[in-house]
Order: structure tokens, then C-alpha cells, then sequence
């Protein structure tokens, strides 16, 4: 199994070098280099999708634990452990606003 992970960076520079590989192709009628480049390209996108996405769960998750915990704090009338709660959800709330796909 692999521990590869998805990441905006990477997935930009891979679209990055393939635009450009497809844009040297194109100058010299290079239609191998072309179909490379998009290739390239096709898969930065990719990646870049599925980075998004993973982030997008993650947020979800602590928007959602944040919640909870927020609203535990807030019956046990305990306002460190409400506001800590409120703090995560909106954490996590920014993370999926940053990431929506």
C-alpha cells in the first residue's frame, strides 16, 4: 500500500510542466510532447481535485467534532471546553470553505 498523498503543490506544479511541455510542443509540431504535456496537465488537475477534496473531509470532520463539543460545553456550563468547541468548528468551517471542489 502506498503512502502517497495528494497535494495542491504538487498537482499545480504538474500542471504548470505540462502546460508548458504542451506549449513547446505545439511550437514545434511536436504532437508526442503535446500529448505528454496534456497528459501532465490532466493529472496536476487530478491531483490538485483530490487534494482539495481530502482537505474538504478533514474540515467536515472538525467542523463537526467542534460542534459537538460545543455544544457539550455549553450543557455542562463549561465555557472553555463551549469556546474550544466553537474555535474547532470554525476552523474546520474554513477549511472546507477553502476547499470546496
Amino acid at each position: 500500500m502506498s503512502n502517497y498523498q495528494p497535494t495542491k503543490t504538487s498537482g499545480h506544479a504538474s500542471q504548470i510542466g505540462g502546460a508548458v511541455k504542451q506549449n513547446i510542443g505545439s511550437l514545434l509540431g511536436d504532437r508526442s510532447m503535446q500529448a505528454e504535456g496534456a497528459s501532465q496537465r490532466a493529472q496536476g488537475d487530478a491531483e490538485v481535485q483530490a487534494a482539495k477534496a481530502q482537505q474538504f473531509t478533514e474540515g467536515a470532520v472538525d467542523a463537526a467534532g467542534g460542534n459537538i463539543k460545543k455544544h457539550i460545553g455549553a450543557m455542562l456550563g463549561d465555557e472553555s471546553m463551549r469556546a474550544s468547541g466553537a474555535s474547532t468548528q470554525a476552523k474546520g468551517e474554513a477549511q472546507k470553505a477553502a476547499n470546496r471542489v
